[in-house]
């Protein structure tokens, strides 16, 4: 079961702004600093404290905007919201972790586990909480309005490696009361063929987004192309020629979309790499 259990959960002896305070240390040292052991350590006391404490009664009406380096996403209906960070392993190895939050009382709270690299067929399989594809979220789009299996876009970011990035785009769902990733719904046309997630990698000197429009009612992301890579060990890097593609909603699935704009840039747009530094920390989430 990903239902995370432990006791004494409501033995509740600070205020919820108290143990956010209390979590924001643990997670300022798990992406801070400079010793992975210390990492290692602040990440597994965070885990713990958050499992604990978001089961606790009344904790859902609290924001916890004091974790200030913690991904906080609730969704539109309010029914959950998800809680995801980032832990460094060292420059070429990142690992994600999460919690969904259910809407309640005494909440319910799914741990998230991840499994990125054992996942066998990323575009196609179906996931759950104990092999979830790990990534850092940054937005939730409901794809329809009815109560009942409803589907939610998650849209999320991987350091991945040294020279590469990945945005992704899963699908969540709840199915007798569990939840599930992953579903038949992003439809390449080009290609002839149906994903369950649709997957962006890209060169990690790269500005590269890809998130939904609310103007245009659309998901955009850029149009990667090859390019010489910055790092000579990479060779062949991909980069965003400067147009977009996209995926439009229809009946319950995204259909891809070519050419939302038709601009092309010169030159790749490319971010100057910082040897060392950043811990996997995206340069361009506020270029989602």
């Amino acid at each position: 079961m990903a239902l995370f259990f432990v006791q004494n959960a409501t033995a509740q002896d600070k205020t919820f702004a108290e143990y956010g305070q209390e979590l924001n240390t643990y997670a300022e040292t798990l992406m801070g600093d400079s010793l992975y052991e210390n990492r290692a350590e602040a990440a597994q006391l965070f885990n713990e404290l958050l499992g604990e404490v978001l089961q606790m009664p009344g904790s859902y009406e609290h924001p916890f905007k004091e974790l200030e380096r913690v991904s906080v996403l609730p969704s539109e209906d309010g029914k959950f919201r998800i809680f995801t960070w980032q832990l460094c392993q060292d420059s070429d190895h990142y690992i994600y972790n999460g919690y969904i939050q259910m809407k309640g009382a005494t909440p319910k709270v799914f741990d998230l586990d991840d499994r990125s690299d054992e996942v066998r067929n990323p575009h196609r399989d179906v996931l759950n909480a104990e092999d979830w594809y790990g990534v850092l979220y940054y937005n939730i789009k409901p794809m329809s309005k009815r109560k009942r299996n409803k589907y939610y876009a998650v849209f999320g970011f991987d350091a991945n490696s040294l020279y590469t990035r990945r945005k992704v785009i899963d699908i969540l769902y709840f199915e007798d009361g569990e939840p599930k990733f992953g579903a038949p719904v992003f439809v390449q046309q080009e290609a002839n063929r149906t994903d369950h997630r649709f997957i962006m990698e890209y060169s990690a000197t790269a500005a590269a987004t890809l998130n939904y429009n609310e103007e245009l009612k659309i998901i955009m992301y850029d149009n990667l192309i090859e390019f010489p890579s910055p790092y000579a060990q990479e060779g062949i890097a991909m980069m965003p020629d400067g147009s977009y593609h996209g995926f439009k909603l229809k009946r319950g699935k995204w259909y891809s979309v070519e050419k939302v704009f038709t601009h092309i840039q010169q030159n790749a747009p490319i971010v100057k790499p910082k040897l060392g530094g950043g811990r996997g920390k995206d340069p361009l989430l506020g270029n989602k």
